[in-house]
């Protein structure tokens, strides 16, 4: 049976039976391909546009803490003359003018000034801006007063001057402006000249881009650039600086999200902060807030048309068109700003041609920040780091209020080193070293360190002798023996010493025999006599009566924190201090014995004004009034009778005041530490390798320290004796038996009642009542 063949079924006209060609076959890959780089750039766009939202809203720039000097206060009566008040408004930035128009101007008058205050925010509250005038009596503040709405003032504090800064690891700084803060002419000028077509882009403008490709090709080179403000800030916030066709698309894109999330006024305001406008050394000036501090020493709101355009040109080229260093490039290019304001109508010509003819004004110099005063700041950096760690200080915006005072510091440095040079010529020793220098000052009430130095050149920033030179005393330690004795209520200024050679037994069978620096020995002596002329030998016959270990509690009372080796040497001064912690002992002896720690910051807020920490004052009272009355008026005859007489005469308007001198062994350090009402001061000079330096204290350092004095015009100690202080006269010479007392010759000293001084130097009895009563009376007018 044969087998049938299939039927032909008809062709199907559309159905193709050929073998598929090549592009056929690999057209489903390429839609699959395209699919997913479609899907790829969208997940790019996805995340960019994440990027920018998460990261735009948490901007928080690292932003260095702040530091300020302490404010010039004026009041009836405060201690400023007219050229004193002139030269911090000048520091200030304040502008000298015929009138006084605004925040930030003064006018020179012939019986006074008139001044317009800025405003400020300091720890303790708002300090408003005020129009005042003040009048001077001398050195004083005799008056001061507003307009007719203010009327008489009772204080005004200025604004404190930026002293310094601790910057971010970045080194980038700037001052961050709200969007209220921000000059309109400033505004007007940055979209003027870099983006004219700011709010009404998105992000990316078309048409900019045209303008500027056609400028470059008609000059043959690029003239003009096509970035928007937007497209500058994603720039800087957050790309490299590569030029490469990824980078162009990211920058696009990211420009395009962040027009589309945030508004104009919050790109405007990031990119016045944000832009790059100069260089200080490591430190990179971002925004326009600290560039008009840093070119004009002026708050942006205080600056003119001329100055904003100025800083609006700059952007182009911070560097190329630095005003400093190429006045003529900046002020072409201002004036490129000021005709684009004016012919895209934000001025009119006449403000055209007024700012175009405008000199630069900008300052001959960038305000120092953080290498002025190097000394000072390493202290405030140990008092600091007791509650704020270096991430807090570089990144967190602190605003840090120190107690510099800067007429203190400014006198200081400007006579240091001279003064010690003049020491060095008299001390005519051949030696042709390099005699070093330590200072420190400070209020003696507070405890507030109002001005140091670490060595003798100025804005010297190396080893910091005034807080890591340890250096014995000698004599400083003086006065804590005799305010142990006077203290103990068995000894009074007329008690009698033997100022004669002793030999003192030690442990392991040694023996010391101190001696007077002279060699001499005067045999009896009244205890205030001892101390003023610094006589070793009664002071070590006082110390081993009352007990080395009553003379180092007594250090440590004052103020002194490490341990006192009890030696005998340690009465004359056998204990190694640096300058700022004989200070802190000094500081509890001007302040009546009421021990207050010393200290370089007065508070710490936030950038906003927030108050963190306030260090005040806290006070111990370490020993009685009527012992520190006694102690010191031995200390005030220092420069009357004693080792400071040599001075005397240039310290005439400022006495009475109290000090010591000290000498070390051998020459090898020469000391003064001294107080009046208003200032303690302490001064070290000596050799790096402990030479001798052919110096004594009163040769050497007390020099140095009265020169300092003078000059800043230390005021008298006027101390008022407690109520149990009443005066007795003694016989001139100390004697030890009644027959050998003189009283033809005699002294008056004040005692403690209840410890009057003993019948054998006494010469009370010999006056008649009305001798004593006219001496009362004479004591009391004086």
């Amino acid at each position: 049976m044969q087998k049938s063949k299939p039927e032909a079924t008809p062709s199907d006209p559309h159905t193709d039976t050929r073998e598929p060609t090549p592009g056929r076959r690999w057209w489903p890959l390429l839609k699959r391909l395209v699919l997913a780089l479609m899907l790829a750039i969208a997940v790019w766009c996805i995340w960019i546009d994440h990027e920018v939202r998460r990261d735009f809203q948490a901007l928080q720039w690292a932003l260095p803490a702040r530091l300020y000097a302490r404010p010039l206060e004026l009041y009836a009566g405060a201690p400023v003359n007219r050229q004193t008040l002139i030269d911090t408004l000048q520091a200030l930035g304040y502008r000298a003018g015929q009138e006084v128009n605004g925040p930030g101007e003064y006018q020179t008058l012939p019986s006074r000034i008139r001044l317009w205050t800025r405003g400020f925010e300091f720890w303790d509250g708002h300090e408003p801006s005020l129009y005042l005038n003040v009048e001077f009596d001398g050195d004083r503040v005799r008056e001061l007063w507003g307009d007719q709405n203010t009327g008489s003032l009772a204080l005004v504090r200025l604004e404190p001057a930026e002293i310094a800064q601790i910057n971010p690891s970045t080194g980038e700084d700037r001052l961050p402006l709200r969007r209220s803060e921000v000059p309109q002419a400033l505004i007007d000028a940055v979209i003027a000249v870099e983006d004219q077509r700011f709010f009404s882009h998105f992000g990316v403008d078309p048409v900019g881009i045209g303008r500027a490709l056609v400028a470059n090709l008609r000059a043959g080179e690029i003239v003009q650039g096509g970035s928007t403000l937007t497209q500058q800030l994603i720039k800087n916030l957050y790309l490299t600086r590569e030029q490469t066709l990824r980078r162009k698309i990211e920058e696009a894109l990211m420009a395009l999200a962040l027009d589309f999330h945030f508004s104009k006024d919050e790109i405007l305001v990031a990119y016045l902060n944000e832009v790059f406008l100069g260089q200080q050394g490591n430190r990179a000036i971002h925004g326009f807030a600290l560039a008009a501090e840093y070119y004009f020493s002026r708050p942006l709101e205080e600056l003119s048309l001329g100055e904003l355009a100025t800083l609006a040109g700059l952007p182009r080229g911070a560097s190329y068109y630095n005003p400093r260093r190429y006045p003529e490039r900046a002020t072409e290019r201002r004036n490129v700003v000021l005709a684009r304001m004016r012919d895209q109508g934000y001025i009119t010509p006449e403000q055209y041609s007024q700012a175009s003819a405008e000199n630069l004004r900008v300052t001959a110099s960038a305000p120092s920040r953080g290498k002025a005063y190097p000394a000072f700041m390493a202290l405030v950096r140990q008092d600091l780091a007791r509650d704020y760690d270096s991430n807090a200080l570089q990144n967190e915006g602190l605003r840090i209020f120190t107690t510099l005072d800067l007429r203190v510091q400014e006198t200081l440095d400007a006579t240091l080193e001279d003064a010690v040079k003049r020491v060095e010529r008299a001390a005519a020793s051949g030696d042709n070293g390099h005699l070093e220098a330590a200072v420190v000052i400070s209020d003696p009430i507070t405890g507030e360190v109002l001005g140091l130095a670490g060595g003798r050149q100025r804005g010297y920033a190396g080893f910091n002798r005034a807080l890591d030179a340890r250096r014995p005393i000698g004599s400083l330690a003086k006065p804590a023996v005799y305010l142990a004795a006077l203290e103990s209520g068995n000894y009074n200024l007329a008690s009698v010493l033997s100022d004669r050679p002793v030999t003192i037994a030690l442990d392991g069978g040694q023996e010391w025999s101190p001696r007077n620096y002279d060699d001499e020995r005067h045999d009896d002596v009244y205890l205030f006599d001892a101390l003023e002329r610094s006589m070793n030998l009664a002071t070590v016959d006082l110390g081993m009566q009352l007990g080395v270990e009553r003379a180092a509690d007594m250090l440590q009372r004052l103020g002194f924190a490490r341990e006192v080796p009890h030696y005998p040497s340690l009465l004359l001064g056998a204990v190694d201090m640096a300058p700022i912690e004989v200070a802190q002992m000094y500081q509890t002896l001007a302040a009546n014995g009421f021990r207050s720690p010393l200290r370089s910051v007065e508070a710490v807020t936030t950038g906003q004004g927030e108050r963190l920490e306030r260090y005040g004052i806290e006070t111990v009272q370490v020993s009685d009034p009527g012992a520190m009355y006694l102690l010191e008026y031995a200390m005030q005859g220092v420069f009357t009778r004693g080792t400071a007489k040599t001075v005397a005469n240039r310290l005439d308007r400022n006495l009475p005041l109290a000090g010591k001198t000290g000498t070390t062994n051998d020459l090898r350090d020469s000391w003064f530490a001294g107080y009046g009402d208003n200032l303690v001061g302490v001064v070290w000079l000596g050799y790096d390798d402990n030479r001798d330096t052919g110096l004594t204290g009163a040769t050497g350092a007390l020099q140095v320290w009265s020169e300092l004095m003078a000059k800043l015009n230390i005021q008298p100690r006027l101390t008022l004796p407690p109520q149990n202080i009443v005066w007795q006269k003694v016989a001139a010479k100390a004697v030890t038996r009644a027959d050998q007392r003189q009283c033809s010759q005699t002294l008056s000293l004040p005692f403690r009642a209840g410890q009057l001084p003993t019948d054998t130097v006494s010469c009370e009895e010999s006056e008649s009542f009305f001798e004593s009563l006219l001496d009362r009376v004479r004591r009391l007018g004086r």
